[in-house]
């Protein structure tokens, strides 16, 4: 049994890492899901929310958006329009966006459907950094 798995994941900004992990936790559309070696092939829908990485007793945490993941036995490649890091985010800067998208989205009256549908994703994708960010506690 391998004892590591190979883990990519992948933004627009580009690869932001690869390298062969322990296991990966990440937010699916249906729940959470571990992924440790040998796990069985999956293909899944990935929503805004926390990505833990462990490797070597360390973990790793980032906020990640929506996406898809595929899970090979040895491998885990993620496609995500978002990732960032937990020590790179401003807690301050996230939480003024949260607030900017809520007064927006209150006038809903004056905003075309697409309008507002952005407005909610960069909501969801913001309140799932605030969580990873609150959730660790990190200076």
């Amino acid at each position: 049994m391998a004892s590591k798995i190979h883990f990519e994941i992948v933004s627009p900004a580009g690869v932001s890492r690869a390298a062969d992990v322990d296991m990966v936790v990440m937010p699916t559309t249906t729940g959470e899901i571990g992924v440790l070696p040998n796990h069985e092939p999956v293909m899944t829908m990935l929503e805004p929310g926390e990505l833990a990485v462990t490797s070597g007793g360390k973990t790793v945490y980032a906020a990640i958006g929506e996406g898809f993941a595929q899970i090979t036995p040895g491998r885990i490649s993620i496609l995500t329009d978002l990732v960032v890091e937990e020590k790179e985010i401003d807690e301050n800067s996230v939480a003024k966006a949260i607030e900017r998208a809520q007064t927006a989205l209150a006038n809903a009256a004056n905003l075309s459907d697409e309008e507002a549908g952005s407005l909610e994703a960069s909501l969801k994708r913001n309140v799932a950094i605030l969580g990873v960010k609150r959730r660790r506690h990190s200076p």
